[in-house]
């Protein structure tokens, strides 16, 4: 073989050669993106909670939605692993901590533990700066009952009794409630309404000072919240007659529902978690999870019966369908009361 024709092959082999060497490298370079790429693609969501949250809470310390609020705040840090801070925001009827958790970041570390009021009877009352869709719910995990009660002079012995002496004096009769647009305001404008009566009413800044003044004869009646009611129940001087819920408390068995003599008639009150909108998904599935589980503590379970509270477990579907049904009542209450803006 001549010298020209032996480096022809030789140069050709030598090109071979390289070609190859350099598709093995592009091939386990791209083998090694691909082993490294694999540990990301398979990283799971991040943890949730990973820091504190902040549970917010409408109104002042010592009230119903604080002592409730506090008790789930305690059972989730327990049950998720990282504190749940509770801070209280009262102001505008509850309208100030809800607007404050619509517009938080959606990341589940922002949190409103509210009631009925803030997403049905206070937009339907006062100008406020979040929409219904601007929040999420969560659970519902309590449902608490009004309760006509009356000082022991008023001469009714029953709720029957109660609405014929009320019809035979239009206008003379004042009942108490714990504020102006208050649930227990609303509560005895749509009870009014629906019986055919009318009666005067006179807001006061708790519903324990309400109580305090039926059982002193300053006023005669109130639609009282169930846990202010219930801490008066053995008070020779209060006579309750009614109850507002669909169903007769279990604390109260002998008391018969409003709904007994006003057929229809049923105004609660939910308490409950929300979150803003656009919250992921999995954060809202796993914080109803726990919610559930608490609201079967029979611990739990106790402390809120001795409120008044009946403890409850929703998925956050059912949460909105019980908001969605309160919608409609509670316009009519807010209506009865000459409120609706």
């Amino acid at each position: 073989m001549s010298r020209t024709r032996r480096l022809a092959v030789d140069n050709a082999f030598l090109f071979r050669a390289e070609a190859h060497r350099r598709l093995a490298m592009a091939a386990g370079i791209a083998a090694a993106l691909a082993m490294t790429a694999l540990p990301v693609l398979a990283q799971p969501a991040a943890a949730y909670p990973i820091k504190p949250v902040t549970m917010v809470l409408p109104f002042g310390a010592g009230g119903l939605i604080d002592i409730f609020g506090r008790l789930i705040a305690d059972g989730l840090s327990r049950k998720l692993g990282q504190p749940f801070i509770v801070r209280n925001m009262p102001g505008a009827t509850g309208a100030i901590a809800t607007e404050y958790v619509a517009r938080a970041t959606p990341d589940g570390y922002t949190l409103l533990f509210a009631s009925s009021a803030q997403t049905t009877s206070v937009p339907l009352v006062e100008k406020v700066n979040y929409r219904l869709e601007d929040l999420a719910p969560v659970s519902a995990s309590g449902r608490s009952s009004l309760i006509l009660a009356v000082n022991a002079n008023v001469p009714a012995k029953t709720l029957q009794e109660f609405v014929d002496f009320a019809r035979a004096n239009p206008g003379k009769l004042s009942y108490g409630s714990s504020g102006e647009s208050s649930v227990s305001h609303l509560a005895g404008a749509l009870f009014a309404a629906r019986a055919g009566i009318s009666m005067v009413h006179i807001p006061y800044k708790s519903g324990g000072l309400a109580v305090t003044d039926v059982i002193a004869g300053q006023i005669p009646l109130l639609f009282g919240n169930s846990g202010e009611v219930l801490a008066n129940v053995k008070n020779e001087r209060l006579r309750i007659l009614g109850v507002s819920t669909r169903q007769r408390l279990r604390a109260l068995p002998n008391v018969p529902t409003v709904g007994e003599v006003i057929p229809g008639f049923e105004l609660t009150a939910w308490q409950g978690m929300l979150a803003p909108a656009r919250t992921p998904r999995a954060i809202i599935d796993q914080l109803s999870a726990a919610i559930q589980a608490l609201s079967k503590d029979p611990t739990i379970i106790e402390r809120l019966e001795s409120f008044g509270i009946e403890s409850t477990t929703t998925t956050p579907e059912q949460m909105a369908a019980i908001i969605k049904a309160e919608l409609p009542v509670y316009t009519e209450a807010v209506r009865a009361a000459g409120l609706l803006k």
